[in-house]
C-alpha cells in the first residue's frame, strides 16, 4: 500500500463529518476565557480539538473490530484497506505530537490531554453497561471545552472548574454528546448483541428502545432551560441563539419521530443525530458571539450533510 492510499484509508476511518462535535465544543471553552495567545497557538489548539474526535475513532475501530464485522463491514480497518501497524503507528505520532504541543501551552491542558484519550480506551470496555458507556461518553466530549480554555490560557483546573459559565456548557455537552451516543448505538444493534455489548438498546431490544426516544432527546434541552430559568450561568440569550436552538429542538423531536416511524433508517437518523448536536453546541457559542456561530451553525450542518452522504453511500458511516 503506498502512502496516499494509507493516509486516504486513513480519514476515511477518522469520519471527517464528526470533527465538528470536538472542535465546536472545545471552541465553547475557548470564548469563555479571556486569552492573550497567538492566533497561530488558538488556532493549533482548534486542529487539535477538531481531529480529536477523528483520532479516537480510528482507536476505537481497531479495538472494535468484531462488531464492525457485522456493524459496518466495509469500514478501512474491517475491509482490510486500512493497514493496522500503520495505523497504530500514525496514530501514536499525532498523539504524541498533539501531547508536546499541549505540553508547551499549559501543562494543566496535558492532564485534559492525557484523560481524553484514555477516556476512549476505557469507554469500549464500560459501553457494555447499559447507561453508563453513554454517561462516559458524554463526559469524554464534556473535557473539550476545558481542554480549550486550558490550552489557551496559563490557567489551573481549579480556575476553569470555578468558571460557572464554562462547567455549565461542559455539563450541556455531555448531556448532548450522551444523548449523541444514545442514537448512534441502533445502527449498531446486531453486532454489538452478538458481542454481547450491552448497550440500553440491547438491553431493551431496538424496537421498545425507540420508545425512549424523545424523552432522551429532551434532556440536553431542559437542562438548558434549567441553566437560563435558575440564572446559574450569566450568559444572555439573543434572537441568534432562539433561532438556532429552536431549529436544534426541532431537529431532535423530528430524529426521535424518524427512529420511531423506521429504525432501520440509519442514513436520515444518524445525519440529523450528528447536525442536531452541532446546532445545540452553535447555540451555545451565540451567547457569546452570535455573529460567529451563525456562520459556524451553518458551515458546519452544510459540512456534515456532504461528508456524511459522501461515506454513507460507501457504507463508511
Amino acid at each position: 500500500m503506498n502512502k496516499m492510499s494509507f493516509f486516504k484509508a486513513y480519514l476515511k476511518s477518522m469520519r471527517p463529518y464528526t470533527f465538528f462535535i470536538t472542535g465546536l465544543a472545545g471552541l465553547i471553552g475557548m470564548l469563555l476565557v479571556n486569552s492573550q495567545v497567538s492566533l497561530l497557538q488558538k488556532f493549533t489548539v482548534l486542529l487539535l480539538l477538531f481531529l480529536s474526535y477523528g483520532i479516537n475513532q480510528v482507536i476505537n475501530d481497531l479495538i472494535g473490530i468484531k462488531e464492525d464485522r457485522i456493524n459496518a463491514p466495509k469500514r478501512p480497518s474491517v475491509s482490510g484497506e486500512l493497514n493496522r501497524r500503520g495505523a497504530i503507528l500514525t496514530t501514536g505520532i499525532i498523539f504524541l505530537f498533539g501531547a508536546a504541543l499541549t505540553y508547551l501551552f499549559n501543562p494543566y491542558a496535558l492532564i485534559i490531554y492525557f484523560l481524553g484519550y484514555a477516556a476512549n480506551f476505557i469507554y469500549e470496555y464500560l459501553k457494555r453497561i447499559p447507561l453508563l458507556g453513554n454517561l462516559w461518553f458524554g463526559l469524554m466530549i464534556a473535557l473539550t471545552p476545558i481542554y480549550g480554555a486550558l490550552a489557551i490560557t496559563n490557567l489551573t483546573l481549579i480556575d476553569v472548574l470555578g468558571n460557572i459559565n464554562l462547567l455549565s456548557a461542559s455539563i450541556l455537552i455531555a448531556l448532548s454528546s450522551s444523548t449523541l451516543c444514545y442514537f448512534t448505538y441502533f445502527k449498531d444493534y446486531l453486532g454489538d448483541k452478538q458481542e454481547n455489548i450491552k448497550t440500553l438498546i440491547v438491553l431493551f431490544s431496538h424496537r421498545p428502545s425507540k420508545y425512549l426516544n424523545f424523552l432522551i432527546g429532551l434532556i440536553p434541552f431542559f437542562f438548558l432551560l434549567v441553566l437560563f430559568c435558575f440564572k446559574i450561568w450569566t450568559l444572555s440569550y439573543n434572537s441568534i441563539f432562539l433561532v438556532i436552538i429552536l431549529i436544534a429542538f426541532g431537529l431532535a423531536q423530528y430524529t426521535s419521530y424518524l427512529y420511531c416511524k423506521d429504525i432501520k433508517d440509519n442514513r436520515s437518523t444518524l445525519e440529523l443525530n450528528f447536525e442536531t448536536t452541532i446546532l445545540l453546541e452553535t447555540s451555545v457559542i451565540a451567547l457569546i458571539n452570535p455573529m460567529l456561530s451563525l456562520i459556524l451553525a451553518i458551515l458546519s450542518f452544510l459540512s456534515i450533510e456532504i461528508i456524511f452522504n459522501i461515506m454513507y453511500k460507501k457504507e463508511m458511516y
